[in-house]
């Protein structure tokens, strides 16, 4: 009976031990989960993982430097074009009617000469013009049953831009000279012609007396 006893006591110190030593076993074990979850908090949730970052662009490339205009060569600065000289200045005749030389007299003062020495009307019709760069002063003569022409050629005061052209005096002259009597002063570019119809030897004396040489 007491070895019963004994294994039953046994039995139940045994269950009482095994007890014991679950209710330590959990209180361990709740006290490791605890020591974790305070050790987690203290330490804080663990950061989020961060987001990468967009790449930064790459930087715009510098800008390409101006072209700089290549530097015009400097032109020569425009030369005066030189002035043609002047043309030589025709010199005046020397030979004169009624006081006047006969590269400047006016017609007027011509038919006034003319008609005091008796060989022009008093209502003379006048044929007077430039063409190109020579005058002409053209009118009748008249004595008696004798007539005929009086013709003044000359260079021009103001030359016409006209592309027409008058003969020179001095062709003028070759023309003339067997038909009546021709002064012709060749440096002054100037003649005189005078013309009686048949009678050349009138058209001369004509010519001595209203020219002074």
């Amino acid at each position: 009976m007491e070895i019963i006893r004994y294994h039953a006591m046994s039995r139940e110190v045994d269950d009482r031990t095994w007890r014991r030593y679950e209710r330590r076993m959990q209180q361990s074990k709740a006290g490791w989960v605890l020591g974790v979850g305070l050790l987690l908090a203290a330490c804080g949730s663990p950061p989020p993982p961060e987001t990468p970052k967009a790449p930064e662009p790459a930087p715009a490339p510098p800008p390409a430097p101006e072209a700089k205009p290549e530097p015009k060569a400097e032109e020569p600065p425009p030369q005066d074009t030189p002035e043609a000289p002047p043309a030589a200045e025709t010199p005046k005749s020397t030979a004169t009617i009624g006081g006047v030389s006969i590269s400047e007299i006016d017609p007027k003062t011509l038919i006034a000469a003319v008609q005091k020495a008796g060989w022009a009307p008093e209502e003379v019709q006048i044929n007077h013009g430039t063409v190109g760069k020579f005058e002409s002063i053209e009118f009748g003569i008249l004595k008696g049953t004798d007539k005929g022409t009086f013709e003044l050629v000359r260079r021009a005061a103001k030359p016409t831009g006209s592309s027409g052209s008058m003969m020179s005096p001095k062709d003028q002259a070759k023309m003339r000279e067997d038909r009546g009597a021709v002064f012709l002063d060749e440096q002054a570019e100037v003649v005189i012609m005078i013309v009686v119809d048949g009678k050349p030897a009138v058209a001369k004396k004509v010519l001595e007396l209203v020219l002074k040489k």
